[in-house]
């Protein structure tokens, strides 16, 4: 500009002293006409200075330097004016979100980035759709999450900004605010544009979706609102549900469980809400670690709460509206609505002389029963009895109700249809398929236990008579008895003389005769005996039911009775009864079978016979009893030795003359012997067998 403006070359001289900027830059546009314009915005800049032989120019360049100045050609003017440095340009920030599809997993490094500008990259790296409430684009996000599945990922960004996230079922992540909208946007019929509930989530509750398929979840959250375990997990598996009551008044659940279906965990959560609390939650898997008690949430409110399945259609409420109850017919399989009792024995007993319920209390106090010994005229009336035992056994018999424990029949309506052999359980749904899954548990085939009892008796003997007996008869008698099979022979006299007869012609020595009524008798035999007895009574009963098996003969002896009526004149009055008495064969027996195959046998075993002895012609007869009461352990068809009895007897006696009875084949002649050997033996054997 020197050339069109000379005067920005000329020298000038001043010596300034608090002097505005303005006023020193007019003075020198007038001296040396130099079209200068100057800022209203330097009136405050005061100079002092010296300038001394200094072009204009340079002049201005220094003011420029020193007070941050610069100046803008228009033409030939010069304007003055404050110095704004350039802007420099915002650098964009690339925000750090990474996705591995091998893995499918996220890692996000946001800090106060911009919602839409986050949901826009979210989207181009992993081709998930995002979409967010209106009004929420300008929020500010806030997270650092590295490396972990894209769903949680979304959640927990979700939860870290105040955000719900939602999953739709065309595979959209639908984010709203946990605020309530004040925008006042609503749809055409003028309802809320958001109709789910609206609950903020907790740190403390997460779960993650391993198969949907077969709808289970890890699941792990701690004093966490059943609303919101119930609302967030059904949406995340697309379940239809139907809300008969809020389930905001539910109250609070802890659970930790690494693998478990959907049911499963409204089992869980619904069986703590029944009657106030459950301090007894089952653990109903081994993947679940901790199942703490549910809290209802104190207030006036409080009600059971329970579900039902109909169709894949979840429906939730309290236990008192319909559509959570349901009523349903359980029949039993295998088993009987009624329990019957023991049979009541009946029969006979050894050594009766009365009914034998009559002193019959219990198996364990058979032994000590009393029956009467002859001196009791009652009558023995078997068709009444039996009518009183079979009224106690009609009217002893359980339900099968009462042996179910009350926790299965809580808040549940329960009929007995005996005919039908059935439950009719009415009742909320999940209380009704607790109680199912417990019948179908206990309703297995109860074992028929088949036991044989084998009674063997052997007895053998054996018997040697040998010897001669010599005397007088009041006459004489005649020879006779048998040669064969056996030596019973008896010598008169005449057979005698003549054997002495023989022998004197023979011998040196003269015996003589003898008298006429002299006889002589030989005896020598040997008997051999082998007695075997075998007794194979079988009896079938139910596990834990005891039976009775009899068999036997009955005799009577007389019972005389003798009555004196009048003092003066008495007359007798005679009454005889004839009174019972059995011998038999009998087995009394309750099986026990345990899970491993083992028979427990509670046991008693009586053989009884007449002997034929009576110690007087009208006593009763004599009995031979023997008695076995055990309790045993057996596998199915071992053979158990319950109990056996041997006896030996040896008799060897003899009669004969003194000295002479003595010697070495003569003795034969002076005396008689008689040598008995027996031996028997009894075994009782038991052989249980389970039939199914």
């Amino acid at each position: 500009m020197e050339v069109d403006v000379p005067g920005l070359d000329e020298k000038i001289n001043v010596d300034l002293q608090n002097t505005t900027l303005p006023n020193f830059l007019v003075a020198i546009s007038r001296v040396h006409n130099v079209n200068i314009n100057v800022s209203n915005s330097l009136d405050q800049i005061t100079i002092a200075n010296n300038f001394t032989g200094v072009s204009i120019q340079d002049v201005l360049l220094f003011l420029c330097k020193e007070y941050q100045l610069t100046i803008e050609v228009t033409g030939s003017i010069l304007a003055v004016k404050n110095y704004v440095p350039p802007t420099a340009p915002i650098p964009v920030r690339e925000i750090p979100i990474n996705y591995n599809p091998n893995r499918e997993s996220l890692s996000l490094d946001l800090k106060e980035d911009l919602l839409y500008e986050v949901f826009k990259k979210i989207t181009e790296v992993s081709g998930k759709n995002l979409v967010y409430s209106p009004g929420l684009e300008n929020n500010r996000l806030t997270v650092y999450i590295q490396e972990m599945p894209i769903e949680a990922a979304l959640d927990k960004l979700a939860f870290s900004n105040n955000l719900i996230v939602t999953k739709t079922k065309d595979n959209f992540f639908v984010f709203e605010s946990t605020e309530p909208s004040d925008t006042g946007m609503t749809s055409g019929l003028g309802a809320s544009n958001s109709q789910r509930p609206i609950h903020r989530r907790t740190s403390n509750f997460y779960f993650k979706i391993l198969d949907t398929l077969r709808n289970t979840i890890e699941v792990d959250f701690e004093n966490t609102p059943i609303a919101n375990v119930v609302y967030d997990i059904s949406n995340e598996l697309g379940k239809d549900y139907f809300l008969a009551s809020p389930l905001e008044q539910v109250g609070i659940t802890s659970l930790k469980a690494t693998d478990i279906s959907y049911d499963q965990l409204l089992k869980i959560l619904f069986e703590g809400t029944q009657n106030g609390t459950n301090s007894n939650i089952p653990q109903y898997d081994s993947n679940i670690q901790r199942a703490n008690q549910n809290q209802q949430i104190e207030g006036p409110n409080n009600k059971n709460y329970s579900y039902k399945k109909i169709d894949g259609i979840y429906y939730f409420g309290t236990v008192d509206q319909l559509s959570v109850r349901t009523v349903q017919i359980i029949p039993l399989m295998h088993r009987s609505i009624e329990l019957m009792n023991d049979p009541v024995r009946t029969g006979r007993t050894a050594g009766r002389t009365v009914g034998f319920n009559q002193g019959y209390t219990s198996f364990n106090d058979l032994g000590n029963s009393n029956f009467s010994n002859g001196n009791n005229s009652q009558t023995y009336n078997q068709q009444s009895r039996y009518e009183q035992n079979r009224e106690s056994r009609n009217s002893g018999s359980t339900d099968f109700l009462e042996i179910i424990p009350d926790e299965v029949k809580r808040g549940l309506d329960i009929r007995v249809d005996k005919e039908l052999n059935s439950f009719l359980v009415s009742g909320p749904d999940a209380n009704v398929q607790r109680f199912k899954n417990f019948i179908e548990d206990i309703d297995k085939p109860v074992p028929v236990i088949l036991i044989e009892v084998m009674i063997l008796e052997i007895s053998r003997n054996a018997t040697l008579e040998a010897g001669v007996e010599w005397g007088l008869g009041t006459e004489p008698s005649q020879t006779q008895g048998k040669l064969f099979p056996d030596l019973n022979m008896q010598l008169d006299a005449t057979t005698v003389n003549r054997i002495l007869g023989r022998i004197d012609g023979s011998s040196f020595f003269n015996i003589g005769k003898v008298m006429p009524n002299f006889f002589a008798s030989i005896k020598a035999q040997e008997s051999n005996g082998n007695f075997k007895v075998k007794s194979s009574p079988r009896i079938a009963t139910l596990n834990g039911h005891r039976a009775y098996f009899s068999n036997g003969q009955t005799s009577y002896y007389a019972v005389t009775n003798q009555t004196f009526i009048g003092s003066q004149n008495p007359a007798t009055s005679e009454i005889t009864n004839y009174q019972p008495i059995d011998a038999e064969l009998s087995l009394d027996v309750r099986p026990l079978v345990s899970g491993d195959g083992i028979v427990t046998l509670d046991m008693r075993v009586i053989q009884s016979n007449f002997n034929g002895e009576r110690i007087a012609e009208d006593a009763p007869p004599g009995i031979n009893s023997r008695e076995f009461t055990s309790l045993v352990k057996a596998r199915n068809n071992d053979i158990i030795v319950l109990g056996g009895l041997e006896e030996k007897l040896k008799d060897d006696t003899g009669t004969g003359v003194p000295f002479l009875s003595k010697i070495p084949i003569l003795k034969w002649l002076f005396s008689t012997r008689t040598r008995k050997d027996s031996r028997s033996k009894l075994t009782v054997l038991i052989k249980p067998t389970i039939i199914y």
